[in-house]
């Protein structure tokens, strides 16, 4: 071999340990992140496995199918839950001199990651104002919830306003579901909440659809070849083809809101209770981290079906935004200038309101 040969050979060499050490730091960093081989689930999914899966008594559907706070879990947290099952102070002791907002929403309304808890927009808003505010946030809540929520306390409660805080991240269903006091649609559990029902199937028990998430839908740990079998031993080869999964998931998600019918028929019918009340109501949008810094004509065209819909256009506020105003994925709530930004929208709103509606609301 002459010397041009060796010299091409050398480099050759050269280049192909350098893309191995490479992509063995990438596996070593993916890993380091806490991204494990076989791992394909989505980085927004707050999910792990567990070598014992137990159920955290921290939530529970009532003996109406609707979800609520357990009063004992969140006492050792030193968080007040109601009677009803809601953070927010007893219905009885709602002080009726006062102008009402009712707050129905999931998480984002609850006040997830707000530092302290008590930092939430919902809080702030009691805080800083004149107002009773109800708030009737439960974590992964749903439009089914915020149908049975409005059904039951808009005309118990007679409150003034109604905001019905919309997440675009997982309020637009894909799927309905009937309301079941003993068929929850969530397992709250040591490895996450885990939905009851995905893809067409319905688990019975926490077991089997976290057995789900871990064997067929979010990593491979079965692999049914040897393509598989070699992915499932690299965390880098993992995150790779998970890409085809999130593609996909991506397409479907595009075509349900396109075609948002399921939601659209709760938030309808949240606006007919409300009506048949005479309570005004509007819809709260908060966005995914990923799309917060989106301007509003970007929301309308992106959620047409909902944010143009003839019956609903109108009652949509969309309050300017910011990634920043969110905690990094998995978390991705509101962090707490989040919760303050909305809180100063929220306000600012009812004070507009109140002068164009000759102060039907007040502070």
């Amino acid at each position: 071999m002459g010397r041009k040969g060796s010299t091409y050979l050398q480099w050759g060499i050269f280049q192909f340990i350098l893309i191995i050490a490479g992509l063995l730091t990438i596996e070593a960093a993916l890993r380091l992140w806490g991204f494990k081989p076989g791992d394909m689930k989505p980085n927004w999914l707050n999910f792990k496995p567990v070598d014992s899966l137990y159920i955290v008594p921290d939530y529970h559907l009532n003996t109406e199918g609707i979800l609520v706070a357990d009063s004992t879990y969140w006492a050792g947290y030193n968080v007040y839950i109601n009677s009803d099952g809601f953070r927010t102070k007893q219905f009885s002791q709602i002080d009726t001199t006062k102008k009402k907002l009712l707050f129905i929403g999931d998480s984002f309304t609850w006040g997830t990651s707000a530092v302290p808890l008590t930092n939430s927009f919902s809080d702030l808003v009691r805080s800083e104002t004149g107002f009773e505010v109800i708030n009737l946030g439960i974590p992964t809540a749903d439009p089914v919830q915020y149908f049975e929520l409005a059904k039951k306390y808009v005309s118990q409660l007679h409150p003034d306003f109604v905001f019905v805080c919309f997440f675009t991240g997982n309020d637009i269903m894909k799927q309905d579901r009937a309301v079941i006091p003993t068929e929850p649609f969530y397992y709250f559990t040591n490895a996450g909440a885990i939905l009851a029902e995905l893809d067409g199937k319905h688990f019975k028990t926490p077991d089997a659809a976290y057995n789900y998430f871990v064997n067929e839908k979010y990593y491979l740990h079965q692999p049914k070849n040897f393509l598989e079998y070699l992915i499932s031993k690299s965390a880098l080869l993992s995150r790779l083809y998970s890409v085809k999964f999130r593609i996909e998931e991506k397409l479907e998600f595009e075509q349900t809101v396109k075609e948002p019918l399921i939601t659209k028929k709760y938030l309808t019918q949240i606006q007919n209770i409300c009506k048949a009340n005479k309570v005004p109501v509007k819809f709260l949008l908060i966005p995914e981290i990923k799309e917060a810094d989106m301007n509003a004509d970007k929301f309308s065209k992106k959620y047409a079906g909902l944010l143009s819909d003839n019956s609903l256009k109108s009652d949509w506020l969309i309050p300017d935004n910011a990634s920043k105003n969110f905690n990094a994925y998995p978390d991705a709530h509101l962090n707490n200038q989040g919760h303050r930004v909305y809180a100063d929208y929220i306000k600012l709103f009812l004070k507009n309101y109140s002068s164009q509606n000759k102060n039907q609301i007040v502070r």
